[in-house]
């Protein structure tokens, strides 16, 4: 197992970028056919597998970073958007740029991006229950404001893009617009918000 993990990360090491001293991977995305994958690093690094196309990465346009949290391509797989803790956005390949919550206040940080079914427009949410609607994203509602037992970790769209659900770190599930809620499992400890 040990072997396999050093291959995997001198592979990883020679393709496209390189993960900066004291970055780690963070993040998963798989293409659309299910036959390829991108792993990202704090510091933006993208690293491409199988059919995944590799579109670009923060180093290599020199920009230094180390609060990236996540990743979503877009549909097609032909793009993808990169997001920071501090809400900024980045757009590579043919993923358009619909706005961020860079350089704008924030109560806690962004902690996941999502995309719309359309591919046209992306929520942010927030550690707090914080959600940011930008391009054909709607707005449904938020947990922000309210008492969390445990912080706010991703964020899923539903299929028809009308609603989305918000998981939290002890298993709380929020559901808003056209999203059902079938219960949660709020029972594992994990630092709070």
């Amino acid at each position: 197992m040990r072997r396999r993990k050093f291959r995997a990360l001198q592979k990883l090491k020679s393709q496209h970028s390189y993960l900066s001293t004291g970055a780690g991977v963070i993040g998963m995305a798989r293409t659309p056919d299910d036959h390829g994958y991108w792993l990202v690093g704090s510091d933006g690094g993208v690293f491409a597998f199988g059919d995944a196309p590799y579109l670009g990465s923060l180093p290599q346009l020199g920009i230094r970073v180390g609060n990236i949290v996540g990743m979503a391509p877009i549909k097609s797989g032909s793009g993808y958007w990169l997001v920071g803790s501090d809400g900024g956005v980045f757009a590579f390949g043919d993923a358009g740029f619909y706005g961020s919550m860079g350089g704008k206040p924030l109560n806690k940080p962004v902690v996941a991006i999502s995309v719309t079914p359309s591919g046209k427009g992306y929520w942010l949410a927030a550690a707090d229950g914080g959600v940011f609607a930008f391009g054909d994203a709607p707005f449904y509602g938020s947990m922000a404001g309210k008492s969390l037992n445990g912080r706010i970790d991703s964020i899923a769209p539903t299929p028809t893009g009308h609603g989305y659900w918000l998981n939290a770190c002890d298993g709380g599930v929020f559901a808003f617009g056209d999203a059902p809620f079938y219960g949660s499992n709020p029972v594992y400890g994990c630092r709070g918000i």
